[in-house]
């Protein structure tokens, strides 16, 4: 069969992918294998996918699922790396992926066809996570390049990355997960969320075909007992999740010694202010909100507005209007913005919809759209209160809710009560209430009078905080992703480490930059200290090594204690040299660290109880031996942020803003 266009840039290449794509009832459904290496073998149990959009009649395929033995055999495939892609240099394995993003685009219709019919998404919401993946496949084993070229350490791959992806981004999120980790030299395993599982088969194919190993990419849904496994054998030497919060929670406390990188769930807000432009705020309030049926982890959640604004009659008229106005329904009408949702049993949701608790009203009522209740009309409740249920519960759905505040203050307070991190945005012309919002948020993406979605590779690098990011706080689509899959040792020995760590805070650190400085909107990358920070000491570890860790603390402005056993000699040379010092058993540490946001230790040799206290409390130890390269060791110090200020008024533009 021959492939659908690669450009969907017009209606007749559109309608092309729905007529290859939209099945019936007669179409024989595909029939996807369980891949082991280069063997493809068919079991009984597997996973069928039906098409919401037209009430589960229509069959699109079934995927073979592994069973417990077969992924043993996955997983020892993925270890000896029989393909040897671990000792391609740097250059061959850029040269393939290169080849893969080519390959990639000229696959644009046929994932774009596999997303809609799949997992429901619409033709426009599908065309930019094509685009996103490409960027990925080409961004990644460049930014790879910058490590490349260190002096003073060499790194090698880890092994066996674990990629565990989500079915809200079936080809952009799986796909940048593998492609960080084949950059940097190591074998994947992909377990895609099963119930999107034949779009990362699809997109696999350009792996494949462009000369990356089927032993060093495997793609595979297990049932339970073998995901279990997976998350826990020895050989995976990293773990990357996209998914829930509960699902990371569950990774580190079964397996708390296997580093896990993982990007979570979003409570996500936009404050407006009576200083905002409300009708611009009003339409992005409303895209963030509904694209992709609200299923977009940093999909706007709540909306915060000031009570003169709040308080408007023609406001609410407007925010009605605007919701109103977006068509829901099946994606193979192309006029249709608004999709079906992965599932018809979203427990918060339908909690959600069904009640109004004191205070709240409709301000546009829930609305199914087809038999089975996958289309849900934009839904958006008004007069929400912090203590209720759609204030602090991630929905994943379409419904906005609305919140009144007496000022700014009053709305970072709220939006910082969330446990979560994710996204968040500001719609003001005020520049000192978008300073006071810079310098209070607390999330890894703030936007600024712009929807909040759509973050875009290496423009607007990804990720969050507190419990909407589990690792080292490193954002994915930015210059550092790629370190978290290798490990680095110093070349030689005695170098003097304190310059360099002081070139590198200047050169790397200690000043935001505009990424791509477009005309129009600012897109800030920045570094930013922890509240806190604790170092571990252990018999062993060498004094120059902590010495390292608490120079590098010092300089990106992270306050550090030292915390060692009573009568340890490297800690009272580091209080005589100035160090914060703690003497306390480990126990007694255990029970402080709830008080810390990040661990430090010497070396990953250390007590399996530090592990587990730490899984437990939702921290992250940086185990990695100190290093004399700046570039790399203050990386652990820091969390990123990224900032996107779209600074025009409908194409007029009277200043561009400071880097700040």
């Amino acid at each position: 069969m021959s492939p659908t266009p690669t450009s969907t840039c017009d209606r007749t290449s559109c309608e092309e992918i729905v007529k290859k794509w939209k099945k019936s009832t007669k179409d024989e459904p595909v029939v996807i294998p369980t891949q082991i290496g280069g063997e493809q073998v068919m079991n009984e149990q597997q996973a069928v996918y039906k098409d919401r959009c037209q009430d589960d009649k229509v069959t699109v395929c079934t995927m073979s699922q592994a069973n417990l033995e077969q992924t043993k055999r996955i997983v020892e495939i993925a270890a000896k790396d029989a393909g040897g892609w671990r000792k391609k240099p740097l250059k061959e394995r850029r040269e393939i992926l290169y080849k893969v993003a080519n390959r990639l685009a000229e696959m644009r219709g046929d994932l774009i066809g596999c997303m809609m019919a799949v997992t429901g998404k619409t033709v426009v919401e599908g065309d930019v996570e094509v685009s996103e993946a490409i960027d990925f496949t080409r961004f990644y084993p460049t930014s790879m390049l910058e490590f490349e070229k260190l002096e003073t350490v060499k790194h090698e791959a880890k092994g066996t990355i674990l990629v565990i992806s989500p079915w809200n981004f079936p080809c952009a999120i799986p796909c940048g997960g593998v492609v960080s980790a084949l950059a940097s030299g190591n074998t994947v395993i992909l377990k895609p969320a099963t119930v999107a599982a034949p779009v990362a088969w699809t997109f696999a194919q350009a792996f494949w075909e462009m000369g990356v190993p089927k032993d060093a990419l495997q793609v595979v849904i297990t049932d339970r007992e073998a995901l279990g496994y997976l998350t826990t054998a020895p050989e995976i030497k990293h773990i990357v999740l996209t998914g829930g919060t509960d699902t990371a929670q569950n990774i580190t406390r079964n397996n708390p010694v296997t580093p896990l990188s993982a990007e979570t769930g979003g409570k996500n807000a936009i404050i407006l202010t009576a200083a905002g432009d409300r009708d611009k705020a009003i339409m992005n309030a409303v895209a963030s909100a509904f694209g992709n049926a609200g299923q977009k982890c940093s999909a706007c959640s709540l909306l915060l507005v000031e009570a003169s604004v709040y308080d408007d009659p023609e406001f609410k008229t407007k925010l009605v209007d605007c919701a109103g106005s977006l068509k829901v329904g099946s994606v193979w009408d192309l006029g249709n913005i608004v999709g079906p949702m992965i599932t018809n049993n979203n427990d918060k949701l339908l909690e959600a919809i069904a009640k109004l608790e004191p205070g709240e009203e409709w301000l546009i009522a829930p609305r199914w759209v087809d038999k089975h209740k996958y289309c849900l009309a934009p839904t958006i409740k008004w007069g929400v209160r912090p203590d209720n249920f759609s204030f602090r519960t991630e929905l994943f759905g379409p419904m906005l809710s609305v919140v009144r505040v007496k000022d700014l203050k009053e709305a970072v307070d709220l939006v910082n009560s969330n446990d979560y991190g994710l996204t968040s945005g500001l719609q003001s012309l005020d520049e000192s209430e978008q300073a006071y919002w810079k310098a209070n948020l607390e999330a890894g993406n703030l936007y600024i009078n712009r929807s909040i979605t759509g973050a875009i590779v290496n423009r607007q690098p990804f990720g969050g905080m507190k419990l909407s990011a589990f690792g080292g706080g490193i954002k994915a689509g930015g210059p550092n992703y790629v370190s978290c899959f290798v490990n680095f040792t110093d070349v030689g020995e005695g170098h003097n480490w304190e310059p360099n760590y002081k070139h590198a805070y200047e050169k790397e650190f200690a000043t935001p930059r505009d990424v791509n400085n477009l005309y129009g909107e600012q897109n800030l990358f920045r570094y930013l200290p922890l509240r806190s920070m604790a170092l571990r000491l252990f018999e062993g570890d060498k004094l120059e090594h902590a010495k390292m860790v608490v120079e590098a603390a010092r300089l990106v402005g992270t306050p550090l204690t030292v915390s060692a056993d009573l009568g340890d000699k490297n800690a009272d040379k580091l209080e005589k040299a100035g160090a914060t010092v703690k003497r306390e058993t480990l126990n007694q540490f255990i029970d402080s660290m709830p008080s810390y946001d990040r661990f430090r230790t010497l070396s990953a040799d250390i007590p399996r109880p530090l592990y587990e206290a730490a899984a437990v409390g939702n921290k992250y130890i940086a185990t990695a031996t100190p290093v004399r390269e700046g570039r790399v060791e203050l990386l652990h110090y820091i969390k990123e942020q990224s900032i996107a200020f779209e600074y025009h008024r409908y194409g007029s533009i009277s200043e561009i803003p400071e880097l700040e």
